[in-house]
């Protein structure tokens, strides 16, 4: 890959995650609305499994605009992985904010609720989890900073990201 095609690859993928990053804001203001409106959920959803086709479509537009009007399988993962790379660094900002300034525990409380009601102790009783264990749970959880929380969500968001990146350079890579 020449330097002027790297340079174009990531001016491309910062755009491209730029977009992706705020449709993941607006799903995480969904993941966090589900917890007051049930409705917010079916929403979070739609746009959580949305996600891979949104990166593909993506993928496939920067593949329209080289010269070529197609990319190799390694040039599509190196745009999906930088997509979601950006992307992720843009939730990351906006949880980080969220937590920091908004959450004031609501969301390890709404796990914390889940996770001791008594209803909800049976089931985790009958999958191997002692009353000891699910108290631990929710004690590591509460003493979570916003920046922990964050940094573990944007974690799982790269690794997730790294996954869907091998089957939307493929689509992107065989597609002409």
């Amino acid at each position: 890959m020449s330097s002027e095609t790297y340079i174009r690859l990531r001016a491309f993928a910062r755009l491209d995650g730029f977009r992706l990053g705020l449709l993941w804001v607006v799903s995480f203001a969904l993941f966090i609305g589900n917890f007051t409106y049930p409705i917010c959920g079916i929403l979070w959803m739609g746009t959580m499994l949305f996600t891979p086709f949104y990166v593909g479509m993506r993928t496939q537009a920067y593949s329209e605009q080289t010269e070529e009007r197609h990319i190799s399988y390694g040039h599509a993962y190196a745009h999906s992985c930088l997509t979601v790379f950006y992307a992720s660094l843009i939730l990351a900002i906006a949880q980080w904010a969220y937590f920091q300034y908004l959450d004031n525990g609501f969301l390890i409380n709404q796990y914390a609720s889940f996770l001791t009601d008594k209803d909800n102790k049976v089931m985790m009783e009958s999958m191997g989890y002692t009353n000891e264990m699910v108290d631990k749970v929710v004690e590591l959880f509460r003493s979570m900073r916003p920046i922990d929380i964050t940094l573990q969500m944007m974690w799982t968001n790269l690794v997730a990201g790294l996954i869907i990146s091998l089957t939307t350079a493929l689509y992107v890579s065989f597609r002409h």
